[in-house]
């Protein structure tokens, strides 16, 4: 007689809830039963494994597939957007524009102890873009590769050098630009991000100028007698000249980002569960204090807005996985240099600037070698 027990805790058939035998693939013999909390937990440890970036879960099928005999298991896992939200106590609906999310890291780098401070620049010029930072989300459309909406935001807290505008998407001239301020509006310009540094976006606060639809700008929040503009840096900065005809001597600021952060909706509920997020929902008052970079992290990290996942089985391996290290203070400086290097690089697109900007980096590479 063919002996019923579980593959994988070796314990036979219960009455209780879970404990029931189940046959999920076409596996035979000793092979074929399991239990379908086993079964669950096994598909719900997998998931919760491992990278959370959409292509990387999209290679990942351990959790549906058999690893015997490569049939299709006939329970299929929980929706991993649905496991997120319910580990970090957010509901999907609420990755909206004008949430705004807070990183919980400082100065730690995952990438603190590799030697090769080149290699290791490469990687904190990602990291920085997600240190003491504050994304406000401004979009939210279909079309992820998971399945789910594609999420975008841009950093309030990283200041930016003013770039060259003819290596930028953006239609305006320095001339413009200039006769912009003179007219009482100053642009202000930010890092929004790792993806697509050439790519500009705006935003302005906006009290005397009427809220209503724009072309190429949404209002993205509202508070009684203040809004905030949000778009393209042509359309905002046309808004904030209309303001500042308004404005008895008062200089009106637009705030102008290069690049932007991009997530799945369910990437993003995965980083809120392991606790690299906190959120809350935006002000009018968050955009205009984000001209004071840095002042808004703090302020929010040491106030009552934020939101945080409750520790959970995600949080609790993410956070013995990249604890702090210690780091030496002059090996701190050059990397920072040379990510100021290398994000250089991916913005300017000018031969001078791009050759440039390469002499300089050969030259930290050299001089870091000799540390």
């Amino acid at each position: 007689m063919e002996e019923r027990v579980c593959r994988i805790c070796f314990s036979e058939e219960q009455q209780q809830e879970g404990q029931v035998l189940i046959s999920p693939c076409k596996c035979e013999g000793s092979q074929k039963y399991i239990h379908l909390s086993c079964l669950r937990k096994w598909q719900r440890t997998v998931q919760l494994s491992g990278s959370n970036h959409p292509e990387e879960q999209d290679a990942e099928d351990r959790h549906t597939v058999c690893n015997v005999c490569k049939g299709t298991f006939e329970l299929p896992p929980q929706d991993r957007a649905e496991m997120m939200s319910d580990l970090a106590g957010v509901h999907a609906s609420d990755i909206a524009p004008g949430l705004l999310l807070v990183t919980k890291r400082n100065t730690e780098s995952a990438a603190a102890n590799i030697e090769n401070l080149a290699i290791r620049a490469f990687i904190e010029a990602k990291a920085a873009h997600f240190r003491r930072a504050v994304y406000i989300l401004t979009e939210v459309t279909p079309g992820a590769r998971d399945g789910s909406d594609v999420v975008l935001g841009v950093n309030l807290c990283r200041a930016l050098d003013a770039p060259s505008l003819e290596c930028l998407s953006c239609r305006l001239t320095p001339d413009q630009l200039a006769a912009a301020r003179t007219r009482g509006v100053e642009v202000l310009w930010m890092n929004g991000g790792p993806v697509k540094p050439r790519q500009v976006s705006a935003m302005a606060v906006l009290r005397r100028v009427r809220e209503r639809l724009v072309e190429d700008v949404q209002v993205l929040l509202s508070a009684e007698g203040a809004w905030v503009a949000q778009g393209s840096l042509e359309a905002v900065l046309a808004l904030a000249e209309e303001e500042a005809a308004l404005t008895e001597g008062e200089e009106v600021a637009v705030l102008a980002w290069a690049g932007f952060a991009q997530w799945s909706r369910t990437q993003l509920l995965g980083e809120m569960a392991r606790g690299s997020w906190g959120w809350c929902h935006g002000a009018v008052e968050d955009v205009r204090l984000s001209a004071r970079i840095g002042g808004l992290w703090e302020d929010l990290r040491s106030g009552c807005r934020l939101q945080w996942a409750p520790s959970n089985e995600l949080s609790r391996e993410f956070e013995q996985r990249f604890a702090a290290q210690p780091q030496d203070t002059q090996q701190v400086e050059a990397v920072t240099a040379l990510v100021r290097e290398f994000e250089a690089l991916r913005r300017d697109t000018e031969p001078s600037i791009r050759n440039g900007l390469a002499s300089n980096r050969g030259r930290a590479l050299q001089s870091c070698a000799h540390q």
